[in-house]
């Protein structure tokens, strides 16, 4: 046997190599990586890549990143930086003054005040109301309304906030919970590890400047800022994580349900546990003049069904207005076939509509409603568990949607009440204040007993208008073309035109809410051909934007009757309301005029009125004659 090689002075040579190794590695991979740590240490030096880093690269899954932070003098909690992609900026004394009475309200875009911004939010108005009828009290209302923010998400931002000392938490939500579920899916799924590491990555300046250098940048809303591009309101819903994949799924629906119910739950237990009042807004829709977004057969639907069903539901589309009755028989036998289709339903209850009979027409608009295959508003189920909820912890349920629909043209709400699917009008943000401030003075969870009188709502309404910039409205109007687009509402943009007076009515005043002028103009010509009783519509609309605070718009209404009156009735209701703007800002010069002009025939039409305009200056008669004897004199 031959002797073995000797290995000693082979070995140790070796293995100092290989000790070596791992350290020639790591100096190898430090100094490839000194450039970057270079370029991220003077990308921070300057500043450079600051906004970008901190916008919130995933949709506000991040677990880091609180919604407030102290400013750099530590005297006030200000709205994170990196949250304001999906947050409006708000601000609150660190030390709470004595008198202050702190409420945080939490939600989604309605509580924001889209298409607006939180100053005609009901959280804005509810402040303001507040303070005008408690002077013992300082009110402020912090805005927590994060865009496209459902419930479970709000979890986090109340255990949050919870540390602020409030006095009170308004939670309104139920929109936003089938959004998430579908569009942001696989950032839900992330392990803890994985988010923190890549919420870590993502906050480097580095990556961020190369994410805005090759525009991947975070999605980011239109501004009075930004330049309108060619095309560019696309459809967010439309890809493989958005409005494709939307598709009957009753498993899903039923554990969103139960999702919701969950959170809700936890908060109201979270509050309970911090002793701080809760109370819980139910939010309405637009079930009038919002078809489903998506529709889809049942499943297993044999396809010589499906023709029979598609040949019954052209006929009825076929079929004139005058015979709507007609429409609806040839709806109804399509039901028989397929009762899951939601488009089906909107054509029933909008055909049920025409025909008067309203409550009927409602059931079959939240059927809708309800089956609708893409729910991007509060559907029944959700309402029940919140219901719920509210009923097993005690929490007051203000019933925002009942008190808006009953404002609403026959009981159900459509553009008169909504922006569009789901975004209250500035109105209709009011509506809801007073209602929240009612029932907060009904369970002595604020201080005042007092209710505001029209006159004082109204001027305390409008002068807080008159501060906005002039680009208010105009920044509203471009956000709501953003907000279709996203929703996909030129699939459907047939189902939403009007049909009947009371359909363009509400669409000009809608116009006239973002200011389209020109539209509005043409629906308000279209109305009054349709119906005689467009304009006593038109003319209540006028006296309700008038007590809103919102004395411009009003007078164009105003304008447009006047310019189409014909019988001297029509023209004695539209001077009453010139009379009553001119008398609310005493112009007596103005208002002399009318009431030489027309003195004996205004004042049947005021003994008389139907208007509504009588209503917003409950004294008239008091001050006409306070204006006549001042003239005499």
């Amino acid at each position: 046997m031959e002797p073995s090689e000797p290995t000693t002075k082979t070995s140790v040579p070796e293995t100092r190599r290989s000790r070596r190794r791992p350290a020639f590695y790591l100096a190898a991979v430090l100094l490839g990586l000194l450039p970057f740590v270079a370029i991220e240490i003077l990308l921070r030096l300057f500043g450079i890549g600051a906004d970008a880093a901190n916008a919130e690269l995933h949709a506000g899954f991040g677990t880091t990143i609180p919604l407030f932070e102290l400013d750099a003098d530590q005297q006030s909690y200000r709205t994170n930086h990196a949250k304001q992609q999906f947050f409006v900026a708000d601000s609150f004394a660190a030390s709470k003054p004595d008198k202050e009475y702190r409420v945080f309200c939490l939600g989604g875009s309605t509580v924001q005040g889209r298409p607006y911004r939180p100053e005609t939010s009901f959280g804005q108005w509810l402040e303001l109301e507040l303070n005008a009828t408690d002077q013992g009290r300082n009110y402020n209302i912090v805005n927590c309304g994060g865009i496209s923010y459902a419930s479970y998400r709000l979890r986090p931002v109340l255990k949050e906030v919870l540390n602020y000392q409030p006095d009170l938490i308004i939670v309104a939500t139920g929109h936003n919970e089938f959004l998430e579920d579908r569009t942001y899916d696989t950032l839900k799924s992330r392990s803890s590890i994985r988010m923190k590491l890549e919420d870590s990555a993502r906050s480097l300046r580095t990556v961020m400047l190369l994410r805005q250098l090759t525009g991947g940048e975070p999605r980011v809303e239109p501004t009075s800022d930004t330049e309108p591009a060619e095309g560019e309101v696309e459809t967010r819903l439309d890809n493989e994580a958005g409005y494709a994949s939307y598709h009957r799924d009753e498993q899903w629906r039923g554990q969103v349900r139960d999702e919701f119910a969950e959170s809700v739950a936890d908060m109201a237990e979270m509050c309970k546990a911090a002793n701080v009042p809760l109370v819980f807004v139910k939010l309405g829709a637009n079930l009038r003049d919002c078809p489903p977004f998506k529709s889809e057969h049942r499943e297993g639907l044999p396809v010589e069904d499906e023709q029979s069903w598609q040949a019954m539901f052209d006929e009825a589309a076929a079929v004139s207005t005058e015979e709507s009755a007609k429409a609806l028989e040839r709806y109804e036998r399509a039901t028989e076939i397929d009762n899951q289709y939601p488009l089906l339903h909107f054509r029933i209850a909008r055909t049920l509509d025409k025909l008067g009979r309203f409550s009927e027409a409602l059931q079959s608009y939240q059927t809708a409603m309800d089956l609708d295959i893409c729910p991007l508003r509060m559907t029944s189920p959700l309402v029940e568990q919140l219901q719920n909820v509210a009923t097993k912890y005690s929490v007051p349920l203000i019933d925002a949607a009942s008190v808006v629909s009953a404002a609403s043209s026959n009981s159900i709400a459509g553009y008169d009440a909504y922006i569009d699917h789901v975004h209250p009008t500035i109105g209709v943000h009011q509506i809801i204040a007073a209602e929240i401030a009612r029932s907060l003075r009904e369970i002595r969870l604020v201080g005042s007993s007092a209710d505001l009188d029209v006159v004082a709502r109204r001027r305390l309404f409008r002068d807080h208008l008159n501060k906005l910039e002039s680009t208010y409205y105009s920044n509203g109007r471009r956000r709501i073309g953003w907000l279709e687009g996203w929703a996909q509402r030129k699939r459907l943009y047939d189902e939403t035109l009007p049909v009947d007076a009371r359909g363009f009515v509400a669409t000009a005043l809608r116009d006239l809410d973002l200011h389209r002028f020109d539209e509005a103009r043409k629906n308000i010509i279209s109305a009054l051909g349709e119906d005689d009783d467009a304009r006593s519509m038109l003319l209540k609309a006028a006296a309700s934007t008038f007590q809103q605070g919102r004395t411009f718009e009003s007078d164009w209404l105003l304008k447009q009757l006047q310019a189409t009156s014909v019988t001297d009735r029509q023209i004695m209701e539209v001077q009453l309301a010139f009379l009553v703007i001119a008398l609310d800002a005493n112009e007596t010069t103005t208002a002399s005029q009318i009431l030489a002009t027309n003195g004996e025939q205004l004042g049947e039409v005021i003994a008389n009125d139907t208007t509504g305009w009588v209503t917003t200056m409950p004294d008239i008669s008091v001050r006409i004659a306070t204006l006549k004897s001042a003239s005499t004199r």
